[in-house]
């Protein structure tokens, strides 16, 4: 140690701990298995790189140090704070284990391979920063002093194990990549990104927070992850300036093959929360200002916050799932059906399953959308509602008499049209006809053409009353 104090004019040395101020060293410094309780290296000037390899020191303070560059490796050091590095000094630390790290105000980053016991910290970025296959208790990332013309730092986070929570706080950066990250929690709080979020494999066992995400208008997408937990996204916002070719334009972000818990979007931005692949194996909570959500096909959703929404009409189911979705598709239609079954609410179950079949229909091809949508719903129903069989049969009723009526099929000879009691028999016959009461035919009627028509509207009739017995009956039942 007394070596390494020889090195400045100005020195100290108290037992095993040196303090270095405001020396010159005109060639590469370089400590070598060196063992102390504290080393200090302030305001110094080295014409090369600083060193520190393979060493053991319980404390090691590198402040306002002009060097080429600074290397940590291969050693084990408490704490150790690095402050206001010189531009173009890149700073490295790989192969290390320490027990508390600080970096603040330093350029390009780059932690490798590191065990740190407690908290890394580092405040005002001035260079990006790549953290790989290290473990760490907590990360923050907060603020940075670049900008401008030096650009916007880049964070790059590839096979981190953090075992409380990594923070991305108060942030205008150029790119975050995540990439085979585990942690409890992940906080992003107030950062802007010039380019898109790219998370791909995130593993956190209790909760996502985005608070205040500012990303272009391109999809930013969190990919293969599992959140055991929450996902809260809150004021996600869209970059750049606010001209009228973006007016129209939303924020996005994406889930992309994807499993969480519970999902909750608020914005008074307009913001668009994607599902691909992707599920929700809690709940899905509704989307609160100018916030929607996109799903596809190959999405689930295992239940909605309803919140009080009453699904009375296929209205009231529309102007629902219109504030909550960018579109009203089956599967929106068939989760919020599913969030209703879960609480027994079975009259909206049946409207938003009608609905939903109805959806399914569209894209058929021609004939087979005109059965689906026409019949099977339109008259039938979809065997849920009652009151379209019913409407049916009443139609049918009412234009089979008046048809009757009009062919004078039941009407005396010498009664005109106006005839009420001619009018009375037609209908009595058509309601005869479709509810099959088996008053049989007029004599007059007993031909062929006419016993086909009588058993055509027997059979129709059948088909309606039954339809509506066991729709009324299932109601009743459940």
């Amino acid at each position: 140690m007394e070596d390494l104090a020889r090195i400045g004019r100005q020195r100290t040395v108290i037992d095993r701990s040196v303090h270095l101020h405001q020396d010159e060293v005109p060639t590469d410094l370089l400590l070598d298995t060196v063992s102390a309780d504290r080393v200090s290296l302030e305001r110094m000037t080295i014409d090369g790189a600083l060193t520190v390899r393979s060493c053991h020191i319980d404390e090691l303070v590198v402040d306002h140090v002009e060097a080429d560059a600074l290397v940590v490796v291969n050693s084990r050091i408490g704490r150790l704070t690095i402050r206001n590095a010189s531009m173009g000094c890149e700073v490295t630390i790989i192969d290390t284990a320490l027990d508390f790290l600080a970096l603040h105000s330093c350029g390009h980053t780059r932690l490798e391979r590191l065990r740190v016991e407690e908290l890394v910290q580092i405040n005002a970025l001035r260079g990006p920063i790549r953290i790989c296959n290290t473990r760490v208790s907590s990360l923050v990332i907060r603020s940075q002093a670049t900008g401008g013309r030096l650009g916007w730092p880049r964070v790059v986070v590839r096979g981190l194990r953090a075992r409380e929570d990594i923070t991305f706080d108060d942030l205008w950066l150029s790119a975050i990549e995540i990439d085979d990250v585990e942690t409890p929690e992940l906080t992003l709080r107030r950062v802007r990104l010039d380019e898109p979020l790219r998370a791909n494999e995130l593993r956190c066992s209790e909760t996502v927070r985005v608070n205040g995400l500012v990303v272009p208008a391109q999809d930013s997408t969190i990919s293969n992850s599992t959140v055991r937990g929450p996902v809260e996204v809150r004021n996600l916002g869209l970059g750049g300036s606010a001209d009228s070719s973006q007016a129209d334009e939303a924020a996005r972000l994406v889930l992309h093959n994807t499993t969480v818990v519970s999902l909750i979007s608020a914005s008074d931005a307009p913001s668009v929360i994607s599902l691909h692949g992707s599920s929700v194996t809690g709940t899905l909570g509704l989307p609160s200002g100018n916030s929607r959500y996109s799903l596809d096909s190959s999405s689930s959703v295992g239940d909605m916050e309803l919140a009080g929404e009453v699904f009375r009409n296929g209205a009231q189911v529309l102007s629902f799932l219109e504030r909550s979705f960018t579109e009203v598709t089956a599967v929106a239609l068939e989760s919020v059906r599913s969030a209703l079954a879960r609480r027994n609410r079975n009259r909206e179950v049946d409207e938003l399953y009608y609905l939903a079949r109805q959806r399914e229909t569209a894209d058929l091809p021609p004939l087979r959308r005109a059965i689906g949508r026409g019949v099977v719903g339109g008259v039938l129903g979809w065997g849920v509602r009652a009151r379209n069989p019913a409407r049916a049969l009443a139609l049918g009723i009412a234009l089979t008499g008046v048809v009757l009526h009009l062919a004078g099929a039941v009407r005396e000879p010498g009664r005109d049209l106006t005839d009420v009691t001619g009018v009375g028999n037609s209908f009595v016959l058509a309601l005869a006809l479709w509810l099959n009461v088996g008053t049989g035919m007029p004599s007059e009627l007993k031909t062929a053409g006419w016993s086909a028509l009588a058993v055509a509207l027997t059979a129709a009739g059948m088909l309606m009353t039954t339809l509506i017995v066991g729709i009324v009956i299932r109601k009743l039942v459940r």
